[in-house]
């Protein structure tokens, strides 16, 4: 009876044993799962970042148009030419509000022209290159005049250029321009010119 008894116990405490065994298992399981489920899926196809990257910004990139970058660098040419005309205008002497408005000039063509070259332009266009030596000639006709007679060209010369500039915005630069900033600076660039041709056509007024 008693290694009966002994028997029975020892089954007991087996049966015990493996019950304990197999819960431990399945709780090994579960942790397994969860620490799986927490552990985020990392991306490494570079295509799928690329296809996010496209989605946040709802379309690619917009290359400029050679049309684009030649009206750009006409505008240059443009400011340029303004710089250097007002630079000259005050080394010549201009005084008064003549002086205020060439300086006037040469800071916001600076700024022009500073914000132009950061939209790629072509500055070597041939429609660049002939507003250059367009340039050069009315510069040279400027300098051979002095005194009241150079202010008062310099003057008509402001009128004559911002008066062709507008045009050649409107005609030329505004219709080629693709990129939605590329407008969006012309648009204030024709607003800038427009406000220095009536300043202009003040000064041109008091003179005469």
């Amino acid at each position: 009876m008693k290694a009966r008894h002994l028997f029975v116990l020892a089954a007991v405490s087996i049966g015990v044993v493996s019950l304990s065994a197999c819960r431990d298992n399945h709780n090994d399981a579960d942790v397994m799962a969860e620490t799986s489920d927490a552990v985020p899926v990392l991306n490494t196809d570079p295509t799928d970042e690329t296809a996010e990257a496209m989605a946040a910004t709802g379309r690619p990139d917009i290359q400029p148009s050679l049309d684009e970058r030649n009206a750009l660098g006409v505008l240059n040419a443009i400011n340029d030419h303004e710089i250097a005309a007002s630079k000259q205008a005050l080394a010549k002497g201009v005084k008064g509000p003549v002086a205020a408005y060439a300086q006037m000039m040469i800071d916001q063509h600076t700024e022009n022209r500073k914000k132009t070259s950061a939209l790629n332009p072509e500055n070597a266009a041939p429609d660049a290159d002939g507003q250059r030596k367009k340039s050069e000639r009315a510069l040279a006709m400027l300098n051979d005049k002095s005194g009241d007679v150079y202010s008062k060209a310099y003057v008509a010369a402001m009128v004559k250029d911002h008066t062709e500039a507008l045009a050649t915005l409107d005609g030329k630069l505004i219709p080629a321009a693709g990129r939605a900033e590329v407008r969006t600076h012309l648009a204030v660039t024709r607003e800038h010119v427009a406000n220095h041709l009536a300043q202009a056509k003040q000064l041109n007024g008091a003179a005469n």
